[in-house]
């Protein structure tokens, strides 16, 4: 059982994908009021996080004010090695998230499904292969690229194909 507070940039990431896979990203939509809903949903998974990470250490740890940073390399959609990443953080944040009571049925846990939900949808024609990392357990190709806490400085990991090597 792992259990530790996320760092910002990954929760910026999933609070990201999730307004962009929701209609919070209609060119219709105002500005002010997404800011809002990602500032609150963000808030919400951090919350979520650090819940977890008190129970499992036995030590209350308060989430720090959380203020929505886009990740805009995914605005206003994300490719096939973005969705790596964000699936890659997304069951990061799952497993790091879900010691507490109350995760079953929490608003965090309810996002995360939803955003697992979509994630499947666009890599619907991505192969599965086995996980190098969970035995028995298969991952889509490529997950294994991605990083397992992501943030800014590393950005998106694309593979090495020969007409870019120099």
């Amino acid at each position: 059982m792992r259990a530790f507070p996320l760092n910002r940039d990954s929760i910026d990431l999933l609070v990201t994908a999730a307004c962009i896979t929701t209609t919070a990203h209609r060119s219709d939509a105002v500005a002010a009021d997404i800011v809002i809903t990602a500032d609150a949903l963000g808030q919400l998974l951090w919350d979520e996080n650090h819940s977890s990470v008190s129970f499992a250490t036995g030590e209350h740890i308060t989430a720090p004010r959380y203020d929505w940073q886009p990740v805009a390399e995914i605005i206003p959609t994300a490719d096939g090695e973005q969705l790596l990443q964000i699936e890659r953080t997304r069951l990061l944040f799952e497993e790091v998230s879900c010691h507490h009571d109350g995760w079953d049925y929490s608003t965090a846990g309810a996002v995360m499904e939803a955003l697992r939900a979509e994630i499947s949808t666009r890599l619907a024609g991505r192969s599965l292969v086995s996980s190098s990392d969970n035995l028995g357990v298969l991952e889509y190709d490529g997950l294994s690229r991605a990083a397992e806490m992501w943030d800014r400085t590393i950005g998106f990991r694309y593979p090495l194909e020969a007409g870019t090597a120099a």
